[in-house]
Parts: structure tokens; sequence; C-alpha cells
């Protein structure tokens, strides 16, 4: 795959794996292809530079790709979109 091609898969992964956190949509599976994303990066450009993270300034791509992991294994919070879809939130009632 060209680098190019590489590029724009990791940021459509960066943009939709992010809206979808956010919103708490589809959490966990998109926290699993962010933390995969950000293992790439970090592995494929920070990695041969030199092993350590804080020595190839590679902090970040490592920081997310553990916060990742932790959202995939944590799950959607109590507010999500996929908390209201399983019915463990109800909406607010409009008072009259």
């Amino acid at each position: 795959m060209p680098a190019d091609a590489l590029g724009w898969v990791g940021a459509i992964v960066e943009l939709a794996g992010g809206l979808l956190i956010a919103f708490g949509l589809f959490t966990r599976i998109a926290a699993f292809f962010s933390a995969g994303e950000m293992a790439v990066a970090y592995f494929m450009v920070h990695g041969p530079r030199h092993f350590f993270p804080i020595v190839n300034k590679g902090e970040a791509a490592v920081f997310y790709c553990w916060f990742f992991l932790f959202v995939f294994f944590y799950g959607p919070g109590r507010w999500s979109i996929d908390a209201l879809l399983a019915g463990k939130v109800r909406p607010a009632a409009a008072s009259t």
C-alpha cells in the first residue's frame, strides 16, 4: 500500500473514530480500531528511531493507544448514545 493511501486510511480512522468515541456511538469498535491505528503509527513512524517513546517523540501515540484500549475495555459511559439505545438511560421527560 502506498504511503499516501496509508495516510488517508489513518486520517479516516482518526476522524471517524474520534467522532464516534466522543458521541458514544459504537464506542468499543471505534476505540479498538483507533488503538490499533495508534499502535501502527508508533511502530511505523516512531519505533524505528529508538525503542523508548521519550527518546523518539512517540509519547502521544503511546498515550492514545493505551487510552483507546482503556475505552475499549471500559466501554461507553452512562450518557452515551450506546447506553441510550440499549435502554440503560431514560431520556428526560418534558415537564408540563
